[in-house]
C-alpha cells in the first residue's frame, strides 16, 4: 500500500497496475511484446495512480501482477478472472487450468489484494474519513475498428454521485468529453467499487483515462494534475455532495 498513513480523504485502487507475470507462469505462454499491450496491462495507470496519491495525500493499492494471471476486478463467482483469452488473444497458460490452479492464483493474488484494500478502508473509516474510492482504469482509443472520442470515462453501477460532482468541471474547466457509463459499463465490470465502495455507501467510480493521453510522463502528470483539481473541492466538503439517484 502506497501512502497508507495518507489523510486526504480518497482510496485509489488500481486493479490493472502491472504487467508483471512471476516466473513460475512460465510467462503464460505468451510473447513478451504481448505483455507491453492492453491485454496485459492498464498503460499509464499505475503512474497516474502515484502521482495522484502524491497530490491528494491518499493511499493507493497497485496490483503486482498482470490482469492475465489473474483479473482482480472480476467477480471469481461469476467470471473467470483467468481468461483464456484476452481482446481475442488465446492465453496458453490460462486455457487449461484446473481448479486447483485456479483456486491457488486466487489464494496468492486476488485475496491478498482485496484485503489489503478493505484493512486499508476500514483503518480510514475507523479514524472518522468517509474517503471516496476511485478504481482507475486506461482503455485503448479504438476498440474493434472504432474510435473512442472520450478522452475519460467514469463507470457506475447505481450510484452516480462522483460522475455528477466530477463531470461538469471537467467538461467546464477543461474542455473534456466525458464518458457516461463509457467506454464500458458499471454495470458490468464493477467488482472492486462494489466490494470497497458502493456496498459502503461511499462515493465511488471507476475513473478510464484513454491511454494515449497518457502513455507518457508528461501526459501522465498532467492528467493526475487534472484529476487532483477536480476532486479537491469535493474534498474540502468532506459530505456527500449530492443525493443519490433514486
Amino acid at each position: 500500500m502506497y501512502r497508507s498513513e495518507g489523510r486526504g480523504g480518497v482510496l485509489i485502487l488500481c486493479d490493472h497496475a502491472s504487467a508483471h507475470i512471476p516466473d513460475d507462469y512460465e510467462g503464460l505462454g505468451l510473447d513478451r511484446a504481448v505483455l507491453s499491450t492492453h491485454i496485459a496491462v492498464d498503460i499509464g495507470a499505475a503512474e497516474v495512480s502515484l502521482l495522484l496519491a502524491d497530490l491528494l495525500d491518499a493511499p493507493a493499492l497497485l496490483a503486482p501482477v498482470s490482469r492475465l494471471v489473474v483479473d482482480l476486478n472480476r467477480d471469481p463467482e461469476t467470471q473467470d478472472p483467468c481468461p483464456p483469452i484476452s481482446d481475442g488473444i488465446p492465453i496458453p497458460g490460462n486455457t487449461a487450468l484446473d481448479e486447483a490452479a485456479r483456486v491457488a492464483r486466487l489464494d496468492r493474488w486476488f485475496h491478498p489484494y482485496h484485503k489489503a484494500a478493505e484493512d486499508q478502508l476500514a483503518a480510514m473509516m475507523a479514524r472518522g474519513e468517509q474517503p471516496i474510492v476511485i478504481g482507475l482504469h486506461s482503455f485503448t482509443p479504438v476498440m474493434k475498428g472504432e474510435p473512442r472520442p472520450w478522452q475519460i470515462g467514469f463507470l457506475y453501477a447505481g450510484d452516480n454521485r462522483l460522475y455528477r460532482a466530477m463531470q461538469p468541471k471537467l467538461a467546464s474547466d477543461w474542455g473534456l468529453h466525458v464518458g457516461d457509463n463509457q467506454p464500458y459499463s458499471g454495470a458490468e465490470l464493477y467488482y472492486t467499487m462494489h466490494r470497497h465502495g458502493e456496498r459502503h455507501g461511499l462515493m465511488q467510480a471507476t475513473i478510464e483515462i484513454r491511454q494515449d493521453l497518457i502513455a507518457n510522463a508528461e501526459g501522465q502528470r498532467h492528467w493526475a494534475d487534472i484529476l487532483a483539481q477536480t476532486l479537491r473541492p469535493l474534498l474540502l466538503k468532506r459530505a456527500p455532495l449530492l443525493p443519490k439517484k433514486d
